[in-house]
């Protein structure tokens, strides 16, 4: 409601300001950006600009939940707890599969180990993922020889 508000006095002041009959006109308040604790949690997805703001760059690691699996098996919704490597808290949002990750040993309800990299559409994508739970909790960490 805010944001009608706010585009209904633009719309006023820019109608005025084109015909000449502008005055000092007070702006409302702009919106204020979304918080952490704004972002959205089960049942819903953030969108996108929430999810930039909250985000930065680069890969990240996190651990979680498999909430459900697209039927493609190229998505998946995960309730995650914070991401290492990028400014991301916890909550539950899906994720685009890269094209080489397997899902079919994936079910519903598993706990896993999953690392992400943003894309130049600035969304995050799955790179790599493991089950936690028959594959341990270092799942990700590659030997080093």
């Amino acid at each position: 409601m805010k944001a009608l508000n706010y585009l209904a006095a633009s719309l006023l002041a820019f109608g005025l300001t084109a015909c000449g009959k502008a005055q000092e006109a007070p702006f409302p308040e702009a919106p204020a950006t979304k918080a952490a604790a704004d972002m959205p949690t089960e049942g819903s997805s953030p969108d996108a600009a929430a999810v930039s703001e909250a985000a930065g760059n680069g890969s990240g690691q996190a651990t979680g939940t498999i909430r459900s699996i697209g039927q493609n098996g190229d998505f998946l919704t995960i309730e995650h707890g914070p991401f290492n490597g990028i400014d991301m808290g916890a909550m539950t949002m899906g994720f685009g599969i890269l094209d080489d990750i397997d899902l079919s040993g994936f079910a519903e309800g598993d706990a896993v180990s999953f690392m992400v990299k943003r894309g130049r559409d600035g969304s995050f994508r799955i790179t790599s993922i493991c089950n936690t739970a028959t594959e341990g909790t270092d799942c990700l960490t590659q030997p080093v020889n």
